[in-house]
């Protein structure tokens, strides 16, 4: 999974368990910081300027579709369905989520700033 999918996909946990689309992703592994634009039906990855939208489970994008299922109070799951790669990660509604791989040997923070929060 590429780093913008995986930053996509950390947007849309954290705007799906809090409800508040994050306009401000900071990844703790790289220190890079990106900006996201929500919109009315989902958010622009300002990085990449793709329009993201959700549709069911689907996290629907110009380049194909993501499956994300919340599990739980806090855990997601899902599949990029262009490379078939499975993840899971942590969202809890707070100020990060994490990302893990397939086999959970990797994994990737990022910090989120979202609407109406102190910057």
């Amino acid at each position: 999974m590429t780093p913008d999918v995986r930053r996509i996909v950390a947007v849309e946990a954290h705007r799906r368990r809090s409800g508040r689309c994050p306009v401000r992703v900071h990844s703790l592994g790289t220190g890079e910081t990106f900006e996201i634009k929500p919109t009315a039906d989902g958010f622009v990855d300002v990085t990449t300027g793709l329009s993201v939208r959700s549709n069911g489970n689907d996290i629907v994008v110009p380049t194909g579709a993501i499956e994300l299922k919340l599990v739980g109070d806090v855990f997601f799951e899902g599949v990029e369905r262009a490379s078939g790669e499975p993840f899971s990660g942590r969202a809890g509604g707070g100020s990060s989520v994490t990302l893990y791989d397939r086999d959970r040997n990797d994994y990737f923070q990022y910090a989120v700033v979202a609407e109406g929060d102190a910057t």
